[in-house]
């Protein structure tokens, strides 16, 4: 395996571009709780997601929409792609002891595409569009705060490796561009590898820790001293939307199919934080001497 480390920059959302709903419509997704010393260590390897059972917890593809004209194929209905092009699997849990949200999602692809033209057009590629609103609003409470200048979304949006276009990996920004923030932050760590080739058939695994974003100052620039943050709780509902591109080369913009929990992009798809589960067979939390040694046995191969 090849492994690539690649930090991007996060995304704010001031608004949303249409009407506020939850989607699906009646569906709530459960976010695994890791025991205290057992949060995910961010190195693209899901393998400290083993112990949880995937048919109760992970989010597979035919579980996702296509999302309309953004889909190269007319007529699509939810979970409804070719499984010989892509499959995706999202793996979403939280912790208590750390106190943040993780992802680690795994991408099949009978090709992958970077050719996009410039920087801002992250999703001509094979890339992720992610969003949070850890407090669950509607639009109009978005809204309303935007009013007084507090915005409340977090994007992230990434097309890797780097595109020849230019540096940038995504397109809507706290701080666009910004050296602070594509960095091991408070805010979030990113890594990403890929077994297979590079460009061709492959699965790439982009593994995520995003801290619980309550929101920022819409008047000032956006630096690490204006974020807050919230203290995530076992039954919290929070709000996020996971979409992938897969660009295949075969649209006449350049844009392949788009697919998502429910609405792309704004978060508005339910995610319940789960109490510990007992039913879980973890196994046991290592002591600091077994981290430290784990820690160098894997940097070796990063």
């Amino acid at each position: 395996m090849r492994k690539v480390v690649l930090m991007v920059a996060a995304g704010l959302l001031v608004a949303a571009s249409t009407s506020f709903a939850h989607e699906p419509v009646d569906e709530s997704y459960n976010v695994v709780k890791f025991p205290a010393g057992l949060a995910p260590t961010i190195d693209a390897d899901c393998s400290d997601w083993d112990a949880v059972p995937g048919d109760q917890y992970w989010i597979f593809t035919d579980s996702l929409f296509p999302l309309g004209d953004r889909h190269p194929t007319e007529g699509l209905q939810r979970g409804e792609n070719d499984a010989s092009s892509f499959q995706t699997t999202y793996r979403v849990g939280w912790s208590e002891d750390t106190n943040n949200l993780y992802y680690c999602n795994s991408v099949f692809d009978d090709i992958h595409t970077i050719d996009r033209p410039g920087d801002f057009d992250w999703y001509e590629d094979d890339s992720n569009e992610y969003f949070f609103n850890i407090r669950h609003l509607s639009l109009d409470e978005v809204s309303a705060l935007s009013a007084e200048n507090f915005g409340t979304y977090l994007g992230f949006n990434y097309a890797v490796p780097q595109s020849a276009a230019g540096p940038l990996w995504m397109i809507i920004g706290i701080c666009v561009g910004c050296e602070w923030i594509e960095k091991d932050t408070e805010l979030h760590t990113l890594e990403w590898g890929f077994e297979g080739a590079e460009f061709g058939e492959s699965t790439y695994t982009y593994e995520h820790r995003v801290a619980p974003f309550d929101g920022r100052p819409l008047d000032v620039d956006g630096s690490p001293e204006v974020l807050e943050y919230q203290v995530l709780e076992d039954g919290q509902t929070v709000h996020i939307s996971f979409n992938t591109n897969d660009d295949d080369g075969d649209r006449e913009d350049g844009r392949g199919g788009l697919w998502s929990t429910g609405h792309c992009c704004a978060p508005y798809t339910d995610f319940y934080l789960e109490p510990n589960n007992p039913n879980i067979n973890w196994p046991d939390a290592p002591t600091s001497v077994e981290e430290q040694s784990w820690g160098r046995i894997k940097a070796q191969y990063n």
